[in-house]
């Protein structure tokens, strides 16, 4: 009994030092989400004044060096998914403001309409797992003072298992140069400079999402928006928010929930809000493979629209 004890203590030992030398080498993650590390790179190299763009898939899309080349700002597109949700993006860069910064939000109609897909953003492990891979230091202290240290255990275990992962294929493949890559597999080739998505999305029909269920929304699952826009006051940044675009069939099914989203934030909402949702309603054939994905025609409208909507507000 106790060498079975002594040779059970030996492999967890071993296990654990394992887990914590991947953990603590440079590597990448083959999952899309991994994105968010590369990101975040962006928009701490990046100086001031910086215009930090935040939003899911939708705004992946935007041309972010025109409206960086016309309004002075350097811009970081920190827009991935919209799962991940917006409270986590924001508490996200949060700590990492400065002087002179602009802050511009939107938020996909599912996000907030469909309630199903609401309660999925708050519950989903992708989400918490890559946000945690951002910022890991600042997560584990948070899962450590709530009392959810195995939680935290968990989630370096799942990443570690993904990087041993991206080590497999890189050495297959003799990719040497990203074995000490960070963040996501060939990000470069992925993503500009400031974070934009540079392949386009590809174009389906039926539009996906079309279906989706949408109801009233809730001001208690906007409320953090408000207290944002507090800190950014306090710290000399500007917040701006805008409403995204969407198929003008979608719009007349769901305007009474998209009015109501309107009222709500009019009402109340401390954030200017730069545009309404009229102005980004467009014929299918600026759409991709999904109601949120703009096609690259959809969006040489969309940016230069939402660029002297910006430049107004400013």
């Amino acid at each position: 009994m106790k060498k079975l004890i002594c040779y059970l203590t030996l492999c967890a030992v071993s296990i654990a030092v394992t887990m914590a030398l991947v953990w603590a080498l440079p590597g990448t993650y083959p999952h899309d989400l991994a994105a968010i590390v590369n990101k975040k790179e962006i928009l701490m190299r990046k100086p001031s004044p910086r215009m930090i763009f935040i939003g899911g898939s939708s705004q992946l899309t935007l041309d972010t060096p025109l409206i960086e080349r016309e309004t002075g700002y350097h811009a970081v597109n920190m827009s991935l998914w919209g799962g991940m949700g917006t409270r986590g993006h924001l508490n996200e860069i949060a700590p990492h403001l400065r002087q002179g910064d602009a802050v511009v939000i939107t938020i996909e109609y599912g996000a907030i309409l469909d309630r199903a897909y609401a309660r999925y953003i708050e519950t989903n492990d992708e989400a918490k797992k890559f946000f945690f891979l951002a910022s890991p230091r600042r997560h584990l202290l948070a899962y450590l003072r709530e009392g959810r240290p195995l939680e935290a255990l968990d989630i370096i275990h799942d990443l570690s298992q993904l990087k041993v992962k991206s080590y497999i294929r890189n050495i297959i493949l003799l990719d040497f140069k990203n074995l000490c890559a960070n963040g996501l597999p060939n990000f470069d080739s992925e993503f500009n400079r400031n974070g934009d998505r540079i392949p386009p999305y590809v174009t389906v029909r039926p539009l996906g999402d079309r279906n989706t269920s949408y109801g009233y929304p809730d001001w208690n699952n906007l409320a953090y928006l408000n207290g944002f826009h507090a800190l950014a006051k306090q710290r000399g940044v500007k917040v701006l928010f805008y409403f995204p675009h969407f198929p003008i069939e979608q719009y007349g099914l769901n305007k009474r929930y998209i009015d109501a989203f309107h009222r709500v934030l009019s009402d109340r909402l401390t954030i200017p809000l730069i545009n309404t949702p009229e102005d980004f309603i467009y014929p299918e054939e600026y759409f991709a493979d999904t109601i949120y994905h703009l096609n690259p025609k959809g969006e040489s409208v969309r940016s230069p629209a939402l660029l002297r909507f910006i430049k107004r507000a400013l």
